[in-house]
């Protein structure tokens, strides 16, 4: 009975583990340290093992936490090193500025040996100089230098559009790529600037959201509105310029309408729109819609850049329609669609885009325009040839044993080579033929756009 409540010691092997697992539970919920002062998990702790001993917050954060660090570090090491990975590694990075301090942050992209998809964050680097493409050339580098990552290991960057991101790849010579999110928002905005009854709307709106943000009495009044006309209990979302998607928000305003005009009328410290206006909005919100869909499916972690051709299309074709949605608002869709040409435009010349979208089998060459496929030809077979050559050179340098294995190994790739040359001719020729685009066909026919839907009945093709 003593012993049972005797307290450990901190050198007790058991006291050590709970250490440890209360250390691990902080990093990987992303916890503070002073999680270990409260009340709360101090009663929770007691409960659980009345014998452990809780330790002040300075002994988890110094004494056991650079230790956790340290396994933690050399175990991704061993992971991402050449021994151990796949010999090409994709990266995301990113600069950010908050209220004290810059970032930069590297997150590694690879799958194992098993055909996992692995997902590690490497680093957060604070940055202390001004953010031009020569810094952030250098910042990353010593990011893949901590990691020993050689710059031929990089197969693809993903980073923002910004000019200096752009320049900082450019100048260590590895392969980037914009991200399409990022590129997607800059194509809204430019249509949203460029029609001025589109730009009052959304000061409109953006007033009266901040107007019911700002005022626990006028969000209150509005919640008794909302229950005398039987309307959904949902608050004025703001909006944010730097995310186009919530000007989207305003679907919520629209379904408030009623709610709005009540409360203009009783206290008139709002804007209210016209009936015009109104009509915009709904317009607005079908159009930018679909926009938000492609950007949630292109933004999903377990998303391929295979989906990003095919997006672009449906897009180009959902915009270039001309009908009832479109009224008012012919400036901002047409505005829309040249930017989208724009800034997209050489997504169909763009390796990695291209051999990804061929090679899914949810759109194969279906997206594609008979000259890019004609592109894709050839990059596979330019891929092919040096994979060949390498392989080649990789014999050379062996002992191979048994009767003329110079001989052998050179009919071995011959017939690969044909084989490989007749399997393109074939599936390219294949592709070629369809003059019925299945895209434009899927559009025609469907009168809502549903990204995930879309994908599904194009996949089962």
């Amino acid at each position: 009975m003593f012993d049972a409540q005797r307290k450990w010691g901190n050198s007790d092997n058991r006291s050590k583990k709970v250490d440890l697992a209360i250390v691990e539970m902080i990093a990987t919920d992303n916890d503070p340290f002073t999680v270990v002062s409260g009340v709360g998990f101090k009663r929770l702790v007691a409960l659980l093992e009345p014998r452990y001993s809780l330790k002040t917050e300075k002994y988890y954060r110094t004494d056991l936490f650079e230790d956790v660090h340290t396994k933690v570090e050399n175990k991704i090491k061993e992971l991402v090193t050449l021994e151990n990975a796949v010999p090409y590694l994709a990266f995301t990075t990113d600069c950010w500025s908050g209220d004290t301090e810059s970032l930069m942050s590297l997150t590694c992209h690879l799958i194992d040996s098993d055909w996992e998809r692995k997902q590690i964050i490497l680093n957060g680097k604070a940055m202390h100089g001004s953010h031009t493409g020569e810094y952030i050339s250098e910042v990353f580098l010593s990011l893949l230098r901590h990691w020993d990552i050689d710059t031929e290991r990089v197969m693809l960057v993903l980073c923002n559009s910004g000019a200096n991101m752009i320049k900082g790849m450019r100048l260590i010579e590895v392969p980037d790529l914009s991200c399409s999110a990022h590129t997607l928002q800059l194509v809204v905005n430019d249509g949203i600037n460029s029609q001025r009854a589109v730009m009052d709307i959304v000061a409109k709106l953006k007033s009266s959201a901040t107007h019911f943000n700002h005022s626990i009495l006028a969000k209150q009044r509005l919640k008794d509105i909302q229950k005398e006309l039987d309307l959904p209990q949902h608050r004025i979302i703001q909006l944010v310029p730097i995310h186009w998607n919530s000007t989207l928000h305003m679907e919520s305003i629209l379904e408030q309408k009623r709610a709005l005009t009540i409360y203009a009328g009783e206290h008139g410290k709002i804007s209210i729109l016209t009936v015009d206006q109104w009509t915009l909005v709904g317009n607005l919100i079908d159009t930018l819609s679909p926009l938000e869909q492609v950007t949630l499916e292109i933004g999903r972690s377990d998303s391929s850049i295979s989906c990003i051709i095919p997006s672009i299309t449906v897009l180009k074709m959902l915009l270039e329609v001309k009908g009832a949605k479109a009224r008012g608002i012919k400036t901002l869709r047409d505005t829309m669609l040249d930017s989208l040409k724009a800034r997209f435009e050489k997504a169909d010349k763009t390796k990695c885009l291209v051999l990804a979208t061929l090679l899914d089998p949810r759109y194969r060459g279906h997206a594609l325009a008979p000259g890019t496929l004609s592109n894709a030809k050839y990059w596979i077979k330019d891929d092919h040839a040096t994979l060949s050559e390498a392989k080649k050179r990789k014999r050379a340098s062996s002992d191979d044993q048994g009767p003329d294995p110079k001989r052998i190994r050179v009919e071995e790739e011959k017939e690969e080579d044909a084989c490989l040359s007749d399997m393109l001719e074939q599936m390219y020729a294949n592709l070629l033929e369809q003059t019925d685009h299945p895209l434009r066909r899927l559009m025609m026919r469907r009168s809502s756009f549903s990204l995930s839907s879309w994908i599904n009945t194009y996949g089962s093709r």
